[in-house]
């Protein structure tokens, strides 16, 4: 890898609004990309009264179009409470964390509960809030069970098969480990999020490597998600700094995006049937730029097939997009 291939990284165009519901987000904490290019993002929210029924997975398009949403808060079979990752399988279904709920929900590709699996416990497919949910190459579903400090292996029914990882500092070690990711070689990255590094292993769980740490260029301060592109480039949102941290295979650092945005086109929408709003911001234009474009609060992080890179910006309520041509 080279600076070349960093200097190719390039803000394109932001996705969404803050929204109760609808076209919009509230606290977007995690995005998955579906086989057909949809993406799936699920809306956080907090667990306050006020806005807790804005919890919701939004199904959308790279360009904005809004095709529809499912789930919302509760505890019954298909309903979430404090939702943490999404990962869809070859076959488009779609797998949904809770970390209050202590399981995973299974959906289909319309968001039609199909099936849950786990409970709260430190056994064999038990959890303790698990986190980072990703498909391994042999179709079986990785869960990052982040109390525990382990990531599990399961099959899509929710079959214990193997698991790595243990409490501490050294390798192979976790402090609530947060986000997870499968490069198109199998190998597993995992968001150490509590000793600011990602490990990565290989598809049987081996320690290879480790990156990012707490000192020095490309550090990381409470990272917590993680994905790779075509040519194995790594992106980490730095959720401490605000940032996203870019990597090459060898674990050199290339780069680090500050954010971008520009008004999206469900913002456009917004501003347009507003005229003061309107001409607040063609009158301070410059200033909005640069109070709204930073990423706040980057969490989840995904590569599509054509390498556009998709960050939840979560305190914005919003995605920023870029591009690796």
């Amino acid at each position: 890898m080279t600076a070349g291939v960093a200097s190719q990284i390039e803000s394109s165009h932001t996705i969404g609004r803050t929204s109760q519901s609808g076209p919009g987000f509230n606290a977007p904490h995690d995005i998955a990309v579906a086989p057909n290019g949809r993406l799936y993002v699920v809306s956080r929210s907090n667990l306050s009264q006020a806005i807790r029924n804005y919890l919701r997975v939004s199904i959308v398009t790279l360009d904005e179009e809004y095709i529809g949403q499912f789930t919302e808060f509760g505890t019954d079979d298909g309903q979430i409470t404090w939702p943490t990752s999404l990962a869809i399988d070859n076959n488009g279904t779609v797998y949904l964390s809770d970390e209050a709920r202590h399981d995973v929900q299974v959906f289909d590709a319309d968001g039609n509960f199909l099936r849950k699996w786990g409970s709260k416990g430190s056994g064999p497919g038990e959890f303790d809030h698990p986190s980072g949910l990703a498909v391994a190459l042999d179709g079986n579903i990785l869960v990052v069970d982040s109390l525990n400090n382990r990531v599990q292996k399961l099959t899509p029914n929710g079959e214990y098969i193997s698991e790595f990882g243990k409490a501490g500092t050294g390798t192979s070690e976790f402090n609530n480990p947060w986000g997870i990711t499968v490069d198109r070689e199998g190998s597993i990255f995992v968001v150490d999020w509590r000793n600011s590094r990602v490990q990565k292993f290989d598809a049987d769980g081996k320690y290879l490597m480790s990156f990012g740490g707490p000192d020095g260029e490309g550090s990381l301060d409470r990272p917590a998600c993680v994905a790779v592109d075509s040519v194995g480039n790594v992106y980490v949102t730095d959720y401490g700094r605000d940032k996203v941290q870019v990597y090459a295979a060898d674990g050199s650092h290339l780069k680090l995006l500050h954010g971008d945005a520009k008004l999206s086109k469900w913002g456009e929408t917004y501003v347009a049937a507003d005229p003061e709003m309107t001409k607040l911001r063609q009158d301070h234009a410059a200033d909005v730029h640069a109070w709204e474009a930073p990423f706040a609060s980057p969490i989840g992080i995904a590569v599509d097939a054509n390498d556009n890179i998709i960050i939840c910006d979560s305190a914005r309520n919003r995605l920023q997009v870029y591009t690796r041509r």
